[in-house]
């Protein structure tokens, strides 16, 4: 059900990782051919910000996810699910926080032009509310598909598929 929005995010982030590299690549031709493209630097700024929130919700969605096991491998079976419960619901109320208050904060920039670009800061501020709400589904897919103690494992299984 949800393999079609797996793939549209994976293009997504791959067509604005490119047209970052883009930007900053004719940004920097056309400042050394003496003609300056005065907003390629925010303009690949806005886009590596988007590029950026993006990926951190397909690596969670994967479970790449940074984790440090030195502790809670020496510790009881136990006290690991109920770690692993805390910090889900800790993640969760993060994720909600942000959306909660993202959205009004860029709905509130949208007038405020970012720079010389003329593009509105909102679309700036809107990717962290968006990036939130994206993760916070995703590790609730995580919680449905493997169960509340499985969703932080990695998936080292992953078989990558051509888009």
């Amino acid at each position: 059900m949800w393999r079609w929005f797996d793939r549209i995010e994976d293009s997504l982030a791959i067509a604005l990782l490119g047209a970052t590299s883009l930007a900053i690549l004719a940004s920097a031709t056309m400042r050394a051919i003496g003609h300056p493209f005065s907003g390629g630097a925010e303009l690949a700024q806005f886009l590596f910000i988007w590029t950026a929130v993006l990926g951190a919700d397909i690596t969670l969605r994967r479970g790449g996810q940074v984790r440090i096991d030195a502790l809670t491998a020496r510790m009881p079976t136990m006290v690991v699910q109920s770690a692993t419960i805390i910090c889900l619901l800790l993640m969760l109320g993060f994720l909600a926080l942000l959306a909660w208050h993202g959205f009004p904060l860029a709905f509130s920039n949208w007038q405020r032009p970012m720079g010389v670009a003329g593009l509105s800061y909102g679309y700036v501020t809107l990717a962290l509310p968006v990036g939130a709400v994206l993760m916070f589904i995703s590790l609730i897919r995580r919680v449905l598909d493997k169960g509340i103690l499985k969703s932080l494992d990695p998936d080292d299984n992953v078989v990558e598929e051509p888009l």
